[in-house]
């Protein structure tokens, strides 16, 4: 068989090759077409096309045989593999360039299983008409699922936890949460893991099964309001009613703290030096809630230095062992005589 019988016999693959490389020429465009934080999308439909084409020339090298022939498998697999990385560049025009233009923002979890859904359906309708049932065959290997199925249980695990986070709507991208001892907003729900970021700009995978067993702290639902806590000690000569006065006219107005819910403040605790007030206010801008937070207890100094309220160091009493007495105020530092001695 010459060179030019054997082209000739590749033609699907020639079809194959031309199609993956107009397809994977086309992916840098919508990429640039996706809004900005999309454009990570599309890996799987450039893999795919890649391999295809890839596929299709080892078919034109090797040449189109007649029968069951390498060149012939290698074709069909190539067909398959192409099928499957245009159902891949379908979703990211369908997912994160229309239905993104339009605001509709459908979950990359269910985004997957559709695109999934739809290749697999190709998949075995393409291999039925080249007359192999793939299901039958899947169906009837019983002891090839149930070792499959604990291999993979696990992951099947995380699997359906994320299925249950889509479909509870307890957790969604954007929301603040707290797991255990990690604090960041959602960015992606996947098929294993839930990514989130930190405050400090790290990146955080949850498996999804942790999410649905454990406990989980959110604090964008369900308005998305987060109250705080700021307690600060004042001198008991001050009458409660003005101390409680002075800071929530301080905390009027703050950046970022809400007039509604009001705050409220009152005498939390009373300590060996001073009344313990609590004042409690609501924020709705949860990521900026130390910078909030920092601004208030600000605001709160100022106030109490203008209107005279005394934040007292707490004061004992020391006996040495000569029976002489002194005061002293206890620091974070340690314990410094009030009289300057050792």
């Amino acid at each position: 068989m010459t060179i030019g019988d054997r082209l000739q016999g590749a033609g699907p693959a020639w079809i194959v090759l031309g199609l993956a490389a107009l397809a994977l020429l086309a992916v840098p465009v919508l990429r640039r077409l996706v809004p900005r934080g999309r454009r990570h999308r599309g890996k799987g439909a450039v893999l795919f096309l890649a391999t295809a084409a890839a596929l299709s020339l080892t078919a034109i090298v090797i040449g189109g045989m007649a029968g069951a022939s390498l060149g012939t498998l290698v074709q069909i697999v190539s067909v398959l593999v192409l099928g499957v990385g245009l159902v891949a560049l379908a979703g990211l025009v369908l997912f994160d360039l229309v239905l993104a233009r339009l605001g509709v923002d459908v979950p990359s979890i269910v985004r997957d299983l559709l695109l999934v859904s739809v290749a697999v359906a190709l998949v075995m309708g393409f291999l039925r008409l080249a007359g192999l049932d793939l299901f039958s065959l899947v169906t009837t290997s019983a002891v090839l699922t149930a070792v499959v199925g604990l291999a993979l249980q696990s992951t099947l695990a995380n699997v359906f936890g994320g299925l249950g986070l889509q479909l509870d709507r307890t957790l969604g991208y954007g929301d603040w949460i707290e797991v255990g001892n990690r604090v960041g907003r959602i960015v992606e729900i996947g098929w294993r893991s839930t990514r989130i970021v930190t405050k400090d700009g790290d990146t955080v995978f949850v498996p999804n099964s942790e999410l649905v067993a454990g406990e989980v702290l959110n604090f964008s639902r369900p308005t998305g309001t987060h109250r705080m806590t700021v307690r600060i000690g004042f001198h008991y000569r001050h009458p409660p009613s003005d101390v409680a006065r002075v800071l929530l006219a301080a905390v009027r107005g703050a950046p970022g703290v809400l007039d509604q819910p009001p705050a409220e403040c009152g005498p939390r605790d009373f300590g060996e030096s001073a009344i313990v007030y609590e004042l409690r206010y609501w924020i709705a801008d949860f990521d900026r809630d130390t910078v909030i937070d920092e601004e208030v207890r600000s605001r709160l100094w100022d106030a109490a230095q203008q209107a005279g309220l005394e934040i007292p160091s707490p004061i004992i009493t020391v006996i040495s062992a000569g029976g002489e007495t002194f005061l002293a105020a206890r620091r974070l530092s340690g314990t410094i005589p009030a009289d300057g001695g050792d």
